[in-house]
């Protein structure tokens, strides 16, 4: 049996109403869609709400018709009578559902089953009951429209309009100027508007087709300027100069090139604050500078010390002469003044001689521990410190190969690392395979790049260690070390055993 459903004119009238409101709300909504900028597909989007309209206008001519009849006919009735204008909600529900797949917008599921319900199969088929169909349907899109409004001001709030396009050019801290081809300002920011005031120059005139010239001529002396590139100094009163002495306290760079716009060529001329950018530069070639300058006083101080190191034999030869043969040549010259030439005299001065002869034959060859302290003495002088734990191996070839490894460490030190401290590690170790002499050279200087490349010192030292059968390994990560290892060969041991 069929539900009866059933209203009197009153709520017929006031329906009507509500669908006659929501259709002025959804007109309003279609214009504010097809406005909206941020739309990707604005044109499929506009159509189906524009059939919308046409669905609602549909629903409350079905509410007047039935308000318009003397004995209030019953809506079922009223909308059977405009039968073929009903099929036009079945093509909006085929509409609508193409977009909802290709979209991916489930949401308009709910709309499109009352838009369906409003066609001859359906109200047919409900009868009287198909009223609450038309009820719940005045509600949803009463709904629907107010919050499609809301929804369309909070997006032009938001929305890109050319009021917010100029007021965005006007903000940012760039100048900007266009010109057309008779030399009539186009456009003119707020920023450039302030650099042409400081610089004197007009801003108000019909015709500022001499503005880059204007530029050009403050501007004319200095280096960095060119055919499309001006850069010009302002002193703290804000006058151009165009030669400067001093630091200036704030410097303009303006760019001219020309444009192509809506098929239309324009002249544009871009000016830009490059204070801070200009001072950090200058204050950076500055430090190059000194940086080249301390280069070239670390590359004179490294010559130096390879200096004292080649002459540091000399040295010790010439103290060792005044200190000990000296000694004895002195007593040798005391003897002779004295004239004491007997046998007895001869005798004592023959061993006198043997010595000094012996003094001067050991005298090239130094000691390893007096080496390594030349060396500590004469890295001291361009004060670097070589501090030194542990003692030299016994062995005199492996002393010798440490001592090269030692001098050549600290010299790269001192001229690639900047090192101020260099950490000598000696020590011996035992083990089934024999003795080994170890070594660690550290430094505290920069850290070596990621990808270093070798020069010809460390392989060099590599060679002297491989030489005596040994090995050179490199610790790049901070500090940067060198790790040596020698064997002692068996003959060393024994000589060291036995003495």
């Amino acid at each position: 049996m069929t539900m009866q459903i059933s209203l009197i004119l009153p709520q017929i009238v006031a329906l009507d109403i509500v669908f006659a409101l929501a259709a002025c709300l959804q007109t309003i909504h279609v214009p504010l869609i097809a406005s909206r900028r941020s739309s990707y597909n604005r044109k499929a989007v506009c159509t189906y709400e524009a059939s919308l309209v046409l669905h609602l206008v549909v629903s409350a001519l079905i509410l007047f018709a039935s308000s318009g009849s003397y004995l209030v006919a019953p809506l079922d009735v009223c909308a059977r009578a405009m039968g073929g204008a009903l099929w036009l909600n079945a093509a909006i529900f085929a509409y609508g559902v193409v977009l909802m797949v290709r979209y991916r917008r489930p949401v308009m599921l709910v709309e499109l089953l009352l838009v369906v319900a409003v066609t001859p199969p359906v109200v047919f088929a409900m009868g009287s009951a198909w009223t609450v169909v038309l009820i719940a349907e005045g509600a949803f899109f009463l709904f629907r429209s107010i919050a499609a409004l809301l929804m369309d001001v909070r997006n032009r709030q938001e929305d890109i309009t050319a009021f917010s396009t100029i007021e965005t050019i006007n903000v940012i801290p760039v100048g900007i100027l266009y010109l057309d081809p008779r030399g009539r300002p186009l456009l003119m920011n707020r920023c450039m508007r302030k650099n042409l005031v400081e610089l004197h120059m007009p801003t108000d005139l019909g015709d500022m087709s001499g503005t880059w010239n204007g530029l050009r001529k403050l501007s004319m002396q200095m280096p960095e300027s060119s055919q499309n590139r001006v850069r010009i100094n302002l002193d703290r009163f804000g006058e151009a100069r165009a030669v400067v002495e001093v630091s200036p306290a704030e410097i303009r760079l303006f760019v001219h090139d020309d444009v192509m716009v809506s098929g239309r060529l324009f002249e544009r001329i871009i000016g830009l604050d490059v204070t801070e950018y200009a001072h950090a530069h200058d204050r950076l070639a500055q430090a190059n500078h000194l940086l080249e300058l301390a280069g070239q006083e670390l590359q004179a101080q490294i010559e130096e010390v390879k200096k004292v190191a080649d002459n540091a034999a000399y040295l010790r030869m010439r103290a060792r002469v005044h200190d000990v043969i000296g000694q004895r040549l002195s007593i040798l010259h005391r003897y002779l003044e004295e004239g004491r030439l007997d046998d007895e005299s001869l005798e004592q001065i023959d061993p006198l001689l043997r010595s000094i002869a012996a003094d001067l034959r050991s005298g090239g060859a130094s000691e390893p521990a007096e080496q390594l302290g030349d060396i500590v003495h004469a890295f001291g002088l361009v004060s670097v410190q070589i501090d030194v734990e542990g003692a030299l191996p016994e062995d005199a070839r492996v002393a010798a190969a440490f001592l090269q490894i030692i001098r050549e460490a600290s010299t790269n030190a001192t001229k690639h690392a900047q090192a101020h401290r260099v950490h000598v590690r000696l020590w011996r170790e035992t083990s089934e395979d024999g003795a080994v002499a170890r070594m660690t050279v550290s430094n505290d200087g920069a850290p070596a790049p990621v990808s270093y490349r070798e020069g010809t010192g460390i392989p060099g030292m590599r060679h002297v260690a491989q030489d005596l059968g040994g090995c050179l390994e490199i610790h790049a990560a901070p500090p940067f070390t060198l790790a040596v290892s020698i064997p002692l060969n068996a003959s060393a041991t024994a000589q060291r055993r036995s003495s």
